[in-house]
Order: C-alpha cells, then sequence, then structure tokens
C-alpha cells in the first residue's frame, strides 16, 4: 500500500499536530542546552533556559487544545479517540521536559563527573533522536501506514537504549561519593530522564493503534 486514503478532518489535525511536535522539540533542544550548560558549569545559563521551556510549554499547551477542538468537532472522524490519546500523550513529554529542567536547577551545585556526564549527554541524544523520529512516524501517517510502523519499531529500539544508559547510570551513581540529598536529586533526574523515553514509547503504541487501524480501514 503506497498511498492510504487520509479524510480532510484527519489531514488538518495532523497538520496542527505537526505544530505541536514542533513544540515538543523545542523542549528538548532547550533541555538538551540546559543540561550542556549545567555540566560545563554555566550554572548562571540555567534559569533562563527553564523561562524559555516554560514558554515553550505554554505554546504547546496552546496548540494542544487547537488539536483537541479540532477533533472534538470531527465527529464522524475514524479512530479520533486514538488520536486524542495520541496528542494527550505527546503532550506529556514538553511537561515533562520542564519538570526535568527544574530538577536541574535543584540539583546545579553538584558538578557531575565525567562518566556521569557522558551518560546523561548520551541520553538527551537518544531523547532527541527518539522525539525526530516519533515526528516522521506521525508525519507518514498521512500517506502510508506501513512505513509509519515501520519507523515507529525504531522508537522502540531508542527505549531500549535509554532503559540501558539508565541501569549503568543508576549502578555509577552509587558508587559516588555525595551527599545523600545530592544523591537521591541525581537519581530523581535520571529516573525522569528515563520517564520521558517511557512516555515516547507509548506514543509509539498510540501510532501504531491508529496505523494499524487505518490499514483495516481503508
Amino acid at each position: 500500500m503506497s498511498d492510504d486514503h487520509i479524510t480532510r478532518q484527519e489531514m488538518k489535525a495532523l497538520d496542527i499536530l505537526q505544530d505541536h511536535l514542533r513544540q515538543v522539540l523545542a523542549s528538548i533542544k532547550e533541555l538538551r542546552s540546559l543540561v550542556d550548560d549545567w555540566i560545563d558549569n554555566k550554572t548562571e545559563d540555567i534559569e533562563a533556559h527553564i523561562e524559555k521551556l516554560g514558554n515553550i510549554e505554554n505554546q504547546a499547551n496552546k496548540i494542544k487544545w487547537r488539536i483537541l477542538d479540532q477533533l472534538s468537532k470531527a465527529e464522524t472522524m475514524l479512530h479520533r479517540e486514538d488520536f486524542m490519546r495520541l496528542v494527550m500523550t505527546i503532550d506529556e513529554i514538553v511537561d515533562y521536559a520542564e519538570g526535568t529542567g527544574h530538577r536541574v536547577a535543584i540539583l546545579s551545585s553538584w558538578k557531575p563527573d565525567e562518566k556521569s556526564s557522558s551518560y546523561v549527554r548520551e541520553i538527551m541524544d537518544a531523547l532527541f533522536k527518539m522525539i525526530m523520529t516519533l515526528r516522521e512516524s506521525i508525519f507518514v501517517l498521512t500517506q502510508n501506514s506501513e512505513n509509519s510502523i515501520n519507523i515507529a519499531r525504531e522508537i522502540y529500539k531508542l527505549e531500549r537504549n535509554i532503559d540501558t544508559l539508565h541501569r549503568d547510570m543508576t549502578k555509577h551513581v552509587y558508587t559516588l561519593d555525595i551527599d545523600h540529598k545530592t544523591f537521591s536529586l541525581a537519581l530523581n533526574f535520571i529516573d525522569h530522564l528515563e520517564d520521558m523515553a517511557d512516555i515516547g514509547e507509548a506514543v509509539t503504541d498510540a501510532i501504531r493503534i491508529i496505523a494499524v487501524a487505518r490499514k483495516g480501514s481503508y
């Protein structure tokens, strides 16, 4: 199947969803910049990054409600509830990005060692790649459901890689000679990063449900 049928309602919703995904991607970029500045000991810039993350979240919320409003009017649209679930799940990533930024701010007095820094940067790179792949998979939904499913499978691989990095960094943190407060904050921070990957996996599940349903409908 080289070209799936797509309704006008689906196309409109997916067009707005692409705007939303740009904000999701912007939040991950901003969080990555924040993390880089923290690791590079440029802690004076952290609050500016958090402010930008807040602005991105506000913009993402506005777009989210535009999509949901569009979907609420599309009473005859197939898979409407699945699209709504997809939108709501994607939006959680932006919320978590801002929350993670605040966790870095609380943790900013700790200068992570080289190995911890390497783990964090690897996780951030994998999260960025995951969001890029999610965006591609959703874009392809308008063209070819089978291709969308195939692209989505790559996200599961990225999530497993983040799981491995999360476990390895957690083990490493347990070996560090740091005070209990810093230890707890560090674990909470890396758990939050891993939670973002789990949300990405949930988004992938939602994409596959829509893609499989569309294949069966047309």
